[in-house]
């Protein structure tokens, strides 16, 4: 690689935080990452910096550096994805009965501690007992085990401590097709924004993509593996989310259906409520579209093989936008 590319290119590119797929396959992209977009060695501390970045970069859009000059929207206020209104932030805020409690819907706000302005400090909340705090560190650990940290694991950077089953956390929001592809999207462009290389821009995006965004995807033990098999899917909207090929819509309650969340404070909707779960896509093109699900694995392989993750081996937000956190 190193032969076909010339000095001054390389150079051009590494400026810009991007080097041509020069990740070997036997370090992780945790690890891979950390020392070169942030110029620090590989340690607990740093590795969960990284997973934050990504993290608040998908969530307030473009904020900070290292940034390459990919445009990233962020969650935090509503945009139009493939032509649909999608509207997240208030499944974060409280303005839907959408937060899995003891098997319960209710309206929680998981902004509680800061809100944007934490994010923006590089914090992941003001204090250490709030809803905000517990969300967004869960969340970098998530992306640490994902993206495999070799630091992760003690007091400073612990494995996932959330919830092993992904379908248990997002089911009373019901996520339609949009939603889960456009939460998806600003994942994948926060890691190529911050100069993340083509093959692992597109091993998030598949891997994503394949292990939550069907419907009845079989139980897979994903993060933590220790959890076992667990239901996993996120998109669970019976009129617009694909079918899984290998699809084992017994092993859901009620085989995956889950009614359409009730608003809590319309407030919060910002003029944008959830996309009614038949607009737009018949059940026919629902059925059609499984077609064309890429969903893989056994069950009960989920995205882990022999044992490890296949990654390990693979390749500003207007102020209207947090006026209510």
């Amino acid at each position: 690689m190193l032969s076909t590319i010339s000095v001054k290119a390389l150079s051009l590119l590494a400026a810009f935080g991007v080097v041509n797929a020069l990740r070997p396959n036997t370090t992780s992209i945790c690890d891979y990452y950390t020392p070169l977009l942030l110029g620090k060695e590989n340690t607990p501390e740093n590795q969960q910096q990284l997973m934050a970045l990504i993290t608040h970069t998908f969530i307030l859009g473009n904020y900070t550096t290292p940034n390459v000059g990919v445009k990233v929207d962020g969650i935090a206020g509503p945009k139009t994805y493939e032509g649909h209104d999608v509207n997240l932030l208030p499944y974060f805020t409280g303005g839907y009965y959408s937060t899995n409690e003891n098997g319960k819907p209710v309206a929680k706000n998981w902004l509680d501690d800061g809100g944007a302005g934490a994010l923006l400090a590089n914090k992941p909340a003001n204090t250490t007992t709030s809803n905000q705090y517990k969300l967004l560190t869960h969340v970098y650990q998530y992306f640490g085990d994902f993206y495999g940290c070799s630091q992760q694991g003690g007091s400073d950077f612990p494995h996932y401590q959330g919830v092993a089953s992904m379908w248990e956390v997002h089911k009373f929001m019901d996520p339609n097709i949009w939603e889960s592809g456009y939460f998806n999207e600003q994942i994948v462009l926060a890691g190529k924004s911050i100069g993340f290389e083509e093959p692992d821009v597109n091993f998030t995006r598949d891997a994503l993509d394949q292990t939550f965004t069907y419907r009845c995807i079989p139980p897979a033990a994903v993060i933590p593996p220790s959890a076992g098999p667990q239901l996993q899917t996120i998109c669970s909207d019976v009129y617009s989310c694909p079918l899984a090929e290998n699809a084992n819509c017994s092993a859901y309650p009620d085989n995956g259906f889950v009614p359409y969340p009730k608003i809590a404070n319309v407030t919060l909707l910002q003029g944008v409520p959830k996309e009614n779960d038949t607009l737009g896509l018949s059940s026919t093109s629902a059925s059609s579209a499984s077609a064309s699900a890429t969903a893989s694995g056994e069950p009960n392989d989920g995205i882990w093989k022999h044992g490890r993750p296949f990654w390990h081996d693979s390749p500003p937000v207007s102020s209207d936008g947090w006026k209510d956190w």
